[in-house]
């Protein structure tokens, strides 16, 4: 199973270990999990927002918004960039 990292505040949400607490039980996949649910920690972000764990780089904390639009638009820039190149 997998893990999701919140770009604020590096809250974890580990799919083994679910959120009981936030009404997730163990095992619940994170597509599962309300598109709507905010982060219990810090409540700024939704679950869209997350980011699987071995991408995460960094939190946004440096006012660089991480959000799931513009990882995307970053992924789209370096798709161009690399056809360019070739």
């Amino acid at each position: 199973m997998s893990q999701f990292i919140c770009p604020n505040c590096e809250y974890v949400y580990d799919e083994d270990k679910g959120d009981p607490r936030e009404g997730w039980p163990a095992g619940t996949p994170f597509a599962e999990v309300d598109p709507d649910w905010t982060c219990p920690d810090c409540g700024v972000r939704e679950q869209v927002d997350f980011v699987p764990i071995e991408e995460f780089e960094h939190n946004d904390q440096d006012g660089k918004i991480a959000s799931a639009e513009n990882r995307a638009a970053a992924r789209g820039a370096e798709t161009r960039n690399l056809k360019e190149q070739k």
